[in-house]
């Protein structure tokens, strides 16, 4: 899979088990292989460190952040991490966050974590169910699940598809 553009917020979102892990799997995978050191907000402790071993993710090269819930440490961590510097993917998983408090996010942090990743080569990936930085975000991918694979009783897979929402590129010149 592609990478997504540095120096920008993406947002991947989707409906429950529409694929949003493979596709995120697949980023960090890829980050992984090109040695970035990499990032992981985890607001739910939804993150299975075993299957994105599987999917190729250098876990020597991921730093995973759990919050248990607490969505203004999920965004605390995020910001540390960004303003730290030195990671290639910083991913903020608002997976399945309860809408009363994904609607209490001000806009301001999105606008703070847009200028934190200006003008360097980190790309910020935030992940939830529905898009939520707005104006703010370079590229919008919505995943939509097609169908589920299976061969016989075994569970094979995802078949997806990924929906450009927004895709604003910077020009040269």
């Amino acid at each position: 899979m592609k990478a997504l553009p540095k120096s920008a917020i993406s947002e991947v979102f989707g409906a429950i088990s529409s694929g949003k892990t493979l596709v995120l799997h697949a980023l960090l995978a890829a980050a992984s292989a090109r040695s970035e050191f990499c990032a992981v907000v985890d607001s739910r402790g939804a993150f299975d460190p075993l299957s994105a071993s599987r999917a190729g993710v250098d876990l020597r090269r991921l730093l995973w952040v759990r919050t248990n819930h607490h969505i203004d440490r999920a965004f605390k961590a995020a910001d540390l991490i960004l303003h730290a510097g030195g990671f290639g993917v910083v991913v903020l998983d608002l997976c399945e966050v309860p809408l009363r408090d994904l609607n209490r996010i001000p806009l301001s942090y999105w606008y703070r974590f847009h200028l934190a990743v200006e003008n360097t080569s980190t790309s910020l990936i935030v992940t939830g169910d529905q898009p939520l930085v707005k104006s703010c975000a370079r590229v919008q991918l919505e995943v939509k699940r097609e169908r589920l694979l299976w061969r016989g009783p075994v569970f094979e897979g995802i078949d997806f598809e990924l929906v450009s929402r927004k895709a604003r590129l910077r020009m040269a010149g």
